[in-house]
């Protein structure tokens, strides 16, 4: 992973100094604080034009559940150096679809998309793949990873999801307001933790509309707003699957259980306005299937 570190380190230096500032100065019109920046999304893989006769196969197998069988055309195409490939090949490897879960090689196979990250792609396709790759390997330097061999290291995580929030990548927005919550690989900064966690929730990403929702509930940063924390545990539950996040369901359903109707009511309406002002793209936030 050498090699990954060195290409994530020269593109981070080669940023502008805008956005290698500290946040307060750069984020400060929280709106449009990039307004450069493409949106990075989950790639549309069925318009990347090298989908070679293995990907293809490899999608369908896929899609049908049969992931033995894109397992092998995906590895095929792999020994190609097809990016795409890889990057599925990670998702396989990290979420154990049709393989035993091996975060090593996961880890590895999202290593060698990030290794392939170039500012100049003018191909926003692979731009996505590549900068979902490099959060995919700041995921685990934040949390740290046993199975895959990878130390926790936060400095490095939160300079590389720095180079993905330049995409608009909401999952590097959300990881660097969690880690600007809680002081990791940056000095504690709570205000600008909220303004990362509301990037993300902008992009409706789960994730981050639920960890909105529990400082409301709290009353950690902000005020103490039931009504709002209920409201975006509903945005959240909007955008997630029972079993891909249970938790939301699991937290929503205790908050319901301890408010009122009237309560209830306003968050509804109070999700219904955001979530008119920010539709759900369900491309987003999800892993492609």
């Amino acid at each position: 992973m050498g090699a990954t570190v060195a290409v994530i380190a020269v593109w981070f230096a080669l940023l502008p100094d805008s956005a290698r500032a500290e946040e307060d100065g750069w984020t400060s019109d929280f709106y449009s604080y990039l307004p450069a920046a493409p949106d990075i999304k989950a790639p549309d893989l069925d318009f990347i034009p090298f989908w070679t006769g293995d990907l293809k196969k490899a999608k369908r197998a896929y899609k049908d559940g049969d992931f033995d069988k894109a397992r092998k055309y995906f590895e095929r195409a792999s020994d190609d150096n097809n990016i795409v490939a890889d990057w599925y090949l990670g998702h396989m490897y990290r979420l154990g679809r049709g393989v035993p879960r091996d975060d090593a090689k996961a880890f590895s196979y999202y290593g060698r998309v990030a290794d392939a990250f170039d500012s100049e792609e003018s191909d926003q396709n692979r731009l996505r793949i590549m900068v979902d790759a490099l959060v995919r390997v700041a995921d685990y330097y934040r949390t740290g990873s046993k199975a895959a061999g990878v130390a926790q290291n936060f400095d490095r995580a939160s300079r590389i999801y720095r180079l993905a929030a330049t995409y608009g990548h909401p999952a590097s927005q959300y990881a660097l307001g969690v880690m600007a919550m809680r002081g990791q690989g940056m000095r504690k900064q709570p205000e600008q933790g909220l303004r990362w966690l509301l990037a993300a929730a902008k992009k409706r990403y789960a994730p981050a509309e639920a960890a909105l929702g529990d400082l409301y509930w709290r009353g950690d940063v902000v005020r103490r707003d039931r009504t709002r924390a209920i409201m975006w545990y509903l945005l959240a539950r909007s955008t997630t699957r029972p079993g891909e996040q249970p938790a939301i369901y699991d937290q929503l359903d205790k908050m319901l259980a301890e408010t009122s109707e009237a309560e209830r009511l306003e968050a509804e309406a109070r999700a219904t306005v955001w979530a008119d002002q920010y539709p759900a793209d369900d491309e987003d936030n999800q892993t492609p299937e």
